[in-house]
């Protein structure tokens, strides 16, 4: 809905300066939706105020301001302002629930449905008002809000009983029932004339006639007119809306910036699909043309070939005993995450909404972005000097994406709900793609390493099967994804026949078959994921700085997640060759650190220049986010710079250990800015009462024991299947 069509959406107009703080409509709301009463303290800085914040018992509260103002007796004025949601015309949490169990509703009350939610809590965060509160006290804890009592505004008039017959309400005592019963609790109880309720239309012209009539008395302003949009609530003042904590917003509304960049997913997969086609057919012509054109093409090409052994060490060492005890710790912490509810096991709040797991895994997934880089470099670009980092690249980030999803499910407040995200279809929710593209691109990486244990024990009918159909699987995940994103069959189709097409073309032709399909999948659908992780935030642009927040942050967050992922691949073989006493093969490392050198340069330039275009450099390396800023790009992105640009640089490897180290420290200090250092957050409406936050010992003990659990794994791995190449005569130290 938008103000163009919204003069008939039911509309409250507060006019604060009428309201004389009498709480009849807090007493209402709560007697209406049932709500307990709060354990409240009387504190100083509140005076006439309580409690301090909305919260899952409180939808409505009256906050009290008091502001110097000369002219009044004592040179101060007070105010009551009654603080609820605002009933947005384009509302910023609907757009952010991945379910649809906020919805909005044709004639304008935002309302929620507990059956389809998952208790994501992206709505807090998402709300520019900060209203949505969850209860935490409970094992099974929902999302709470004013819904504009719709529940009253549908009841059905009563009939009028005439002896033994009924018959319905004359049309004058319809409308009389409509204008004094069928309106939100909260007007009705209204004694003092400071809320009103009709169409939007009505309040609007009503409040513009208020302002007319008397100009000494309210600011020439009606709060949610045009802020963000527009809202459903609006609001009369006699003092500036500032003086009274009312955040100052544009007309734009939040929701546009995740329209325009979920909009452009469907035509990107389409084209990335097909562009990583062409590069494939491309490089691969080219190969192998140079091939055949000379001996000692072919004898490069012979080295590129990689034989893969079994680890031989023994497992129970004593770094995996540790390795199994943080397990233990982190499985211990799950259970009891589970048993004693989200909010009893965790520290988060109405004012955290999100914390240590959603930060554990944004820095998670840019990390392991070196599973799809290193798939597109290897096979896309025909990169085969690099094949032998590629199986322990596809388990890493097998291991790693696996594990994110029991992170994403322990941090849910309601994960039993996990079907609603199958069977809704919200317009734009950059949680439901990031929810759909990571749980296919999970297949996709266990397809491509797939083929490693079943050529190892002998399945050979089932890898010829894998052989067979995996580009076809391709099709139809993809097609899928872009179904489930845009609802359009004919998006759907073009899908469908271009990566059919690709899976064709490219099919299975002998044993020595190159999984392309796969590696076209995988860097698609990651393209797709790691930027709508960044499009998660384009909600949030009141609360994420500004070296930070930026329209074009999916971006931003894709380029950026090249570089920590192929930064991460150099120092996990590095780790391999320590660890395991191999020898280390520079001249292979030091090839990926030239892909680092080029991805992270081409990030850094894009995030600069963004921030160039827009202005943002003024201020930006002031105060303390202005030193983390500098920080994450001085130490973060232009040091790893300079130490990967020369290829003398890079072939030793103390110094590529330490530019990788920084490379994929600045990527993950980037997250950690944007999740938690770089906001703002105020907490609930009327924002008088923010909480703190530490993680807590169960936050940790999954967090670690996930960790934990992907290192032994690999290392189980490495010893039940070939995942390492055959070692080599060291090439440098």
């Amino acid at each position: 809905m938008t103000p163009a069509d919204s003069g008939s959406a039911r509309t409250t107009l507060i006019d604060i300066a009428n309201c004389i703080g009498c709480r009849a409509c807090q007493v209402a709301c709560k007697q209406w939706n049932e709500k307990d009463g709060e354990e409240t303290t009387m504190e100083a800085e509140l005076g006439f105020q309580n409690p301090a914040t909305l919260s899952a018992k409180t939808f409505t509260l009256i906050a009290f301001h008091e502001s110097e103002n000369p002219d009044k007796p004592g040179g101060v004025e007070s105010a009551f302002v009654m603080q609820r949601c605002l009933h947005c015309l384009e509302p910023a949490c609907v757009s952010a629930c991945p379910t649809t169990a906020l919805y909005h509703q044709s004639d304008g009350p935002v309302s929620y449905n507990v059956d389809d939610c998952i208790g994501c809590r992206y709505c807090q965060l998402a709300c520019p008002w900060d209203v949505p509160t969850a209860e935490w006290n409970s094992r099974a804890p929902k999302i709470s809000k004013c819904t504009h009592c719709a529940d009253r505004a549908v009841q059905p008039p009563p009939v009028a009983f005439n002896g033994q017959t009924s018959q319905p309400l004359s049309d004058q005592a319809a409308r009389q029932f409509a204008d004094t019963m069928a309106i939100p609790a909260c007007v009705k109880a209204c004694p003092a004339d400071a809320l009103r309720y009709g169409t939007r239309e009505e309040m609007l012209a009503l409040a513009h006639k208020r302002i007319a009539d008397r100009p000494d008395r309210y600011v020439d302003h009606v709060y949610g007119e045009k802020e963000l949009g527009g809202t459903t609530v609006l609001y009369l003042s006699a003092v500036p809306f500032e003086k009274l904590g009312f955040p100052t917003y544009g007309e734009k509304p939040f929701p546009a910036f995740t329209k325009t960049a979920l909009g452009a997913v469907p035509p990107a997969v389409m084209a990335v699909g097909a562009l990583l086609g062409a590069t494939y057919a491309f490089f691969r012509k080219r190969a192998q043309a140079v091939a055949d054109g000379s001996a000692a093409s072919k004898h490069a090409q012979h080295h590129g070939h990689v034989e893969f052994e079994l680890l031989g060490s023994t497992l129970l060492t004593p770094f995996n005993w540790v390795l199994l005890l943080l397990m233990a710790f982190g499985g211990l912490s799950l259970v009891a995450r589970f048993a004693l509810g989200l909010g009893a096991s965790t520290n988060l709040s109405d004012t955290y909404p999100w914390g240590l797991w959603i930060l554990f895994d944004l820095v998670w997934i840019a990390v392991a972005a070196g599973a799809f880089a290193m798939a597109g470099v290897i096979y896309v670009f025909q990169r085969k000097d690099l094949y032998g980092l590629g199986r322990s690249a596809v388990l890493m980030g097998l291991l790693s994406y696996s594990f994110v999803t029991v992170t994403l499910l322990a941090d849910l407040g309601l994960p039993w709900h996990f079907y609603a995200l199958a069977l809704n279809a919200p317009e734009h929710s950059a949680m439901f793609e990031v929810s759909w593209c990571v749980s296919l691109y999970v297949t996709i990486l266990l397809l491509e390493f797939l083929p490693v244990p079943l050529a190892h024990w002998g399945f050979h009918q089932a890898a010829a099967v894998w052989r067979r159909w995996n580009g076809a699987y391709v099709a139809a995940a993809v097609s899928l994804f872009v179904y489930l994103l845009s609802r359009n069959l004919l998006y759907a189709g073009a899908t469908a026949v271009i990566f059919g097409a690709l899976a064709w073309i490219f099919r299975a032709r002998d044993q020595k078959a190159e999984p392309v399909m796969l590696a076209i999948a995988a860097v698609t659908l990651s393209t797709m994921h790691q930027s709508s992780l960044g499009a998660l935030y384009l909600l949030m642009p009141n609360m994420l700085a500004p070296q930070w927040w930026s329209p074009v942050m999916p971006i931003s967050f894709f380029l950026s997640s090249i570089a920590a992922g192929t930064a991460l691949v150099i120092l996990v073989e590095m780790w391999i060759a320590k660890g395991w006493r191999r020898p280390l093969e520079i001249a292979r490392l030091a090839s990926v650190g030239q892909i680092t050198f080029w991805a992270l340069l081409v990030y850094l330039g894009f995030r600069l220049g963004d921030m160039a275009v827009r202005n943002q450099f003024s201020g930006a390396f002031a105060g303390g986010l202005g030193m983390a800023f500098a920080a994450e790009i001085l130490l973060g992105g232009v040091l790893p710079l300079i130490l990967l640009a020369r290829k003398t640089l890079r072939q030793r490897a103390d110094v590529l250990c330490v530019a990788s180290l920084l490379a994929v420290t600045g990527v993950a200090y980037n997250r950690m800015n944007v999740v938690l250092f770089a906001m703002s957050f105020r907490g609930r409406m009327p924002w008088d009462a923010p909480e703190s936050y530490f993680p807590s010992l169960v936050e940790w003990g999954v967090s670690i024991g996930l960790i934990a659990a992907t290192v032994f794994l690999f290392g189980l791995a490495a010893r039940l299947m070939p995942v390492l190449p055959k070692a080599q005569p060291s090439e440098g130290h």
